[in-house]
């Protein structure tokens, strides 16, 4: 980007964060997620470092906080209060690490850190003063504010129970005159769905956060007294800190806690980053099981001595680090938008994005779904998004960040032809996606064979879209029963292709000749066929069962002196059986199958009345490819009709092997419990699921009376 691009784009950049954080800060309404404001700022901060004299005293790199609310008294801080500088990930903080040492000029300086959940509410000083008997009495609660000055919320902030209205300090030859202690007021999760119940749609609030700066910043304190507020402190004022003598930043803890000032009781001390690292990785994993929305972990070195010495940017501490969990959603500009081609025919727009790390991934491309999605959003080349993962899996955009659209940005319009075979494409009646009615297109016909060799279908290690271009290329291939016909001879002299590879690849090809049967019914790509849908009708067709001996090449049979082979017995399904079998099942009685419904079974019954469809089923067989049944798959239906949630870690039973055991005897597995629920399987540590039941009355078992239940059935 030249130089007058860049200020065109560091003018938007700022206009959009100030507006953004006036609505979060002062407005209490989220008009964007946090990690998308992150995003921007971020980007903004990368081209005032690119431009450095681009940068202005007004921009919000400069400043700390928000602009204040014109409705409360603003009063000026003891001391001003800075923000901290975020990280979001190790190799971040190893880079900090290494600023430190040369400020202190140093190589091997041995730093202990002290870490802090970051808890997601308001920033929030209390001030305390002493009166003549020694004691402290509160004064006032100001908000971080603009670092300077912050707004006055004494009178909300007096109605948390847990804000002492006077302390006393112990075991100290001086005292200061005033304590200046600065935490973070917040709503548990349950508090949170309390002050929610009731209330019409348009007035509950999106999160904690939200709903305790609203409440905080409430005129009429007895409305903020109905609300459960909590507080945890965690820093005390620079002055504060001097007068009282304090030298390690877990002493500021211990010293607000000894006064009787709420304190978080997760925080760590830890010797080095590796166990900083353990610690952000633990409560990554277990942060929706705590009773408040935390964000990341806040790092602090932990002598103060040191901190002293490394001092303050403009804004931020050097020796204090916001370690962010992975933004769930992030920023990027629309570099281009193509047509993808799925594997049934189905036309998907894609928007190919400069790259963003969104939940640990750098994403290059983002679905935009179909051509009224385009319209909805009116996404434009050339335009700034906001892209998540749906599921945490499928990047997608979801918002166009208008105000940020640079005067070229383009509409795009979507065509009428397919982009792989040019045949005019087709929209059903009542559907949204585009669809190309050729069954021979290539662009499908690469999306079946990629589909066919992924990770929950044939499971393919080495086939993956690189490698499927290639062989389409050659000619090796034209659909994925094909992939079994492979030989040594057509692969070793491909591109890409070596000795290696090509022993490693077909070993995979002759290790998937045996899958699972819900796996291979997804391997075929149907329309409505997802791995939900092949486990159930996997489990509840009534399949003719096969048993064959075979000989398999073990995995160095390739290198082997002897070609190592081993004789197994298989049970399963022949393909030819696989035909018949759904040829002769109607609409009607697949639709019966619970699971499975109207839609499903159209697909199916249309799939299988397809000739080159039979004829691919014939041909997985002539490549000795079988579907495998497991032991478990005509276990007694015991769990027909029952619907089963799982919480908490089982003594002895993995999570997923407890679904199995569930699925394979007729029942189903819920994420969330409901008055339908039958049973909650339970183990040890269970979440909100189980008071969830408790309050429902949901059946509570635990392991122990789960596998009595399958035993006493199939005795």
């Amino acid at each position: 980007m030249d130089k007058a691009r860049a200020k065109e784009r560091i003018g938007k950049l700022r206009t959009e964060i100030w507006r953004l954080n006036k609505a979060y800060f002062i407005e209490n309404r989220e008009e964007a997620s946090e990690d998308v404001r992150d995003a921007l700022k971020q980007e903004l901060i990368a081209l005032e470092k690119e431009y450095p004299d681009l940068v202005s005293p007004d921009s919000p790199t400069q400043r700390v906080g928000a602009p204040l609310d014109s409705r409360l008294p603003k009063v000026r801080h003891m001391t001003p209060k800075e923000s901290l500088q975020d990280a979001f990930s190790r190799e971040e903080l190893d880079e900090w690490v290494d600023q430190m040492q040369r400020a202190l000029a140093k190589d091997h300086v041995a730093f202990s850190f002290l870490a802090e959940l970051k808890i997601d509410g308001l920033n929030v000083t209390l001030a305390y003063e002493k009166e003549e008997d020694g004691r402290y009495t509160f004064l006032r609660a100001l908000t971080r504010g603009n670092g300077i000055e912050g707004e006055d919320i004494t009178h909300t902030v007096r109605t948390i129970e847990s804000v002492p209205l006077s302390v006393t300090v112990k075991g100290r030859r001086t005292l200061p005159k005033f304590l200046e202690i600065s935490g973070e007021v917040y709503m548990t999760k349950l508090a949170l769905k309390n002050m929610n119940t009731g209330l019409p749609e348009v007035e509950r609030f999106a999160n904690p956060r939200n709903a305790a700066a609203g409440t905080v910043r409430q005129l009429d304190p007895t409305i903020a007294a109905a609300r459960e507020l909590s507080i945890f402190c965690y820093q005390l004022g620079a002055q504060t800190e001097e007068d009282l003598g304090i030298e390690k930043q877990e002493d500021v803890l211990n010293f607000i806690k000894d006064i009787g000032i709420p304190v978080n009781p997760e925080t760590k001390l830890c010797r080095d980053l590796n166990a900083v690292q353990k610690l952000y990785e633990s409560f990554h994993e277990k942060r929706d099981k705590l009773p408040y929305d935390i964000d990341g972990i806040v790092i602090k070195i932990n002598d103060k001595q040191m901190q002293r010495d490394l001092g303050s940017t403009a804004k931020a501490p050097r020796w204090a680090r916001a370690y962010k969990f992975p933004a769930e959603q992030k920023t990027a500009v629309v570099l281009d938008i193509q047509l993808q081609v799925g594997r049934t025919g189905a036309i998907t727009p894609v928007a190919h994005l400069s790259p963003t790390l969104i939940a640990g991934t750098t994403v290059t491309r983002a679905t935009l779904h179909n051509a009224d999605e385009i319209e909805r959003l009116d996404v434009r080349i050339g335009d700034t998004v906001v892209v998540q993962k749906a599921g945490d899996i499928i990047p997608e955009v979801v918002e166009v960040l208008e105000k940020l659209r640079p005067k070229e940005a383009r509409k795009f319009h979507f065509p009428r032809h397919c982009p792989s075979c040019d045949a005019k494409l087709e929209r059903p009646e009542g559907e949204v996606v585009h669809r190309c009615p050729n069954k021979n297109c290539s662009g499908s016909r690469r999306e079946k064979i990629e589909h066919a060799a992924s990770r929950y279908a044939f499971n393919i290690e080495g086939l993956g879209r690189e490698t499927v271009d290639v062989l389409i290329d050659q000619e090796l291939v034209s659909d994925p029963a094909d992939i079994f016909f492979l030989t040594y001879e057509d692969l070793v002299h491909l591109p890409l292709f070596k000795e290696k590879k090509t022993e490693n690849l077909l070993s995979a090809i002759e290790k998937a000749k045996h899958v699972p049967l819900d796996r291979f019914l997804f391997a075929l790509g149907i329309r409505h066929v997802g791995r939900e849908t092949a486990e159930v009708l996997a489990r509840r067709i009534a399949w003719p069962q096969k048993k064959k001996t075979v000989e398999m090449k073990g995995p160095n049979a390739q290198q082997s002196l002897f070609g190592e082979t081993k004789t197994v017995k298989l049970h399963g399904v022949d393909m030819d059986d696989i035909s018949a079998t759904l040829k002769s099942l109607t609409t009607e009685e697949l639709a019966a199958i619970d699971g499975i419904g109207e839609v499903v079974a159209s697909s199916l019954t249309e799939w299988i009345a397809d000739p080159d469809h039979r004829l691919l089923l014939h041909k997985f067989g002539n490549a000795d490819v079988m579907a495998l049944l497991s032991e478990g798959s005509h276990a007694p239906q015991i769990f027909s009709g029952k619907t089963f949630v799982l919480t908490g870690t089982l003594p002895t039973l993995a999570r997923e092997d407890a679904k199995t055991m569930i699925k394979e005897r007729g029942g189903k597995v819920s994420s969330s419990v409901s008055k339908k629920t039958d049973y909650v399987l339970h183990g040890a540590d269970p979440g909100s699921k189980y008071d969830d039941a408790k309050k429902l009355g949901v059946p509570l078992i635990e392991e122990e009376e789960f596998v009595k239940m399958m035993q006493k059935q199939a005795e």
